[in-house]
């Protein structure tokens, strides 16, 4: 379980090596959350974020147990899920890697983040819904925001944790980590104090406390949990894709039957959400063109 005891660690240095975190301690209070993103290729029937929660100082644990599984033979420079199911790059076999040998490694991972992890999360919406709905919007100014369905679950995924988390013991804010996203970052940084503001509209008077401070970004081959967030979202993206025909069921695979006994705060965006979402947009929209009927472009 959580709680709001003070744990002294590395805040920002818990998912980097032992020996790469150098001298500087941080007082933490908060569960830390690292999410990584999957399905963001065209062809993807979902995009899903997803990852994990826990105390900052079982991810320092974790780090270091990751490490040293990365070091075993075959060795491995990073992990990537991708990687590993296509056994290329980091998983190619002139490196040693067999299907064998990459099915015990996932189980290994598999058990470190069992033994670590407090809970599990995930938001997910179909790209199909997001299309049709959001991205076909004409708007003279394109965002990122109504160009990929990443910014939308970004929020869903921090609103999620806030409003369930004290369901698994969260009582306190939780800070997210989130693996870089090139172009993202600097718009979502930006619409953080308006979406912060928006939160305190919610009918739930505590909810703006429970949401931590700005998100971080960090690259996952230098912050090692963030490569257990990567190892959760294939397996989340590709458990939709396996089941988008609701006549036939495809059980979770061995790795995801692991991790689905992690208690779960998940977020699915169906699509009357998202339908719903278009008409506040589009009144959005109309609102500003009445009030700024000289302004040129139109922005969200």
């Amino acid at each position: 379980m959580l709680n709001g005891r003070a744990d002294h660690i590395w805040r920002l240095g818990s998912g980097v090596p032992s020996d790469k975190r150098g001298n500087q301690l941080f007082m933490i209070l908060n569960p830390q959350a690292v999410v990584d993103d999957s399905g963001n290729e065209p062809n993807s029937h979902v995009f899903v974020l997803a990852g994990f929660v826990a105390p900052a100082a079982n991810w320092v644990a974790l780090t270091d147990e990751w490490r040293a599984v990365l070091d075993q033979k075959p060795t491995l420079e990073y992990f990537k899920m991708k990687e590993a199911m296509r056994l290329q790059d980091q998983f190619d076999k002139k490196r040693g890697w067999t299907e064998d040998l990459r099915d015990d490694r996932l189980m290994t991972f598999t058990r470190i983040i069992r033994k670590h992890a407090s809970i599990r999360i995930h938001a997910k919406i179909q790209h199909a819904h997001f299309n049709k709905h959001i991205r076909s919007i004409p708007v003279p100014n394109r965002m990122l925001f109504t160009d990929s369905p990443y910014t939308l679950l970004f929020q869903q995924i921090i609103l999620a944790m806030a409003v369930r988390g004290d369901l698994y013991g969260a009582m306190t804010p939780c800070d997210f980590v989130f693996d870089e996203q090139s172009g993202f970052i600097g718009e979502i940084q930006s619409q953080w104090p308006k979406f912060k503001e928006t939160i305190k509209l919610q009918s739930r008077s505590d909810l703006p406390a429970l949401v931590g401070d700005l998100p971080i970004f960090r690259d996952e081959k230098y912050f090692l949990p963030l490569q257990a967030a990567d190892l959760y979202a294939w397996q989340v993206r590709n458990y939709y894709a396996q089941n988008k025909n609701p006549k036939l069921i495809v059980p979770v695979n061995r790795v995801l039957g692991q991790l689905v006994q992690i208690p779960m705060i998940d977020r699915n965006y169906e699509e009357d959400e998202v339908i719903r979402l278009r008409e506040h947009l589009l009144r959005v929209g109309e609102h500003f063109k009445n009030a700024n009927p000289n302004q040129t472009y139109l922005k969200f």
